[in-house]
């Protein structure tokens, strides 16, 4: 059932949208490759502005029919959704996986972020990842930021975008609101 279940998280996700009124935040959405290349996603983003949508590519993508989901999700890429890798920076596989879906946005791994401050061999990967992401005009995202000396190394490679504990805690829509922006949501 973790198509319905990831479906329903969506929707679930969806519907706190309307919440966010600064046009310049979007929503990231997770799916698998299969939630990703089925209908029933297509479906429940039709009538949103999908320019205000991230599609977050799963782990899972490694072992799916590449081809398959590039021709699924294109439709939603041309009405303006983005597309984020999940993960990069684990594994060879990951790294083609990005080569082939051309994402808008590279989710660095925080196993690559983890302590890279102390260590030079994490800190070239980044580095290296950085400038493909600046030649590719793709948007790079350092996962699992904990600490300042990590987030001070990671700026210091050029990597601008980061998430992890350091910078907020995961809490329910509206706090995480007025943690981010000040500002009270309108939830219905």
């Amino acid at each position: 059932m973790s198509l319905e279940l990831e479906l329903a998280a969506i929707k679930k996700a969806l519907g706190a949208l309307a919440a966010l009124e600064d046009r310049s935040v979007y929503l990231a959405i997770n799916a698998s490759p299969e939630t990703a290349s089925n209908k029933h996603l297509r479906s429940l983003l039709d009538g949103f502005d999908l320019t205000r949508i991230v599609l977050e590519i799963t782990e899972q993508a490694d072992a799916c029919d590449i081809e398959h989901l590039i021709e699924a999700i294109e439709p939603l890429r041309k009405s303006g959704a983005r597309l984020a890798i999940d993960d990069v920076g684990v594994g060879y596989s990951g790294l083609q996986r990005m080569l082939k879906l051309r994402p808008d946005l590279i989710k660095l791994d925080m196993s690559l972020t983890r302590n890279i401050h102390a260590d030079p061999a994490r800190q070239a990967l980044a580095s290296a990842l950085a400038r493909f992401s600046s030649v590719t005009e793709t948007t790079i995202i350092a996962e699992g930021v904990e600490n300042r000396d990590e987030l001070e190394a990671l700026k210091g490679l050029g990597i601008e975008f980061a998430q992890g504990y350091l910078l907020g805690r995961p809490a329910p829509l509206e706090q995480a609101l007025e943690h981010a922006f000040g500002m009270q949501s309108h939830l219905p």
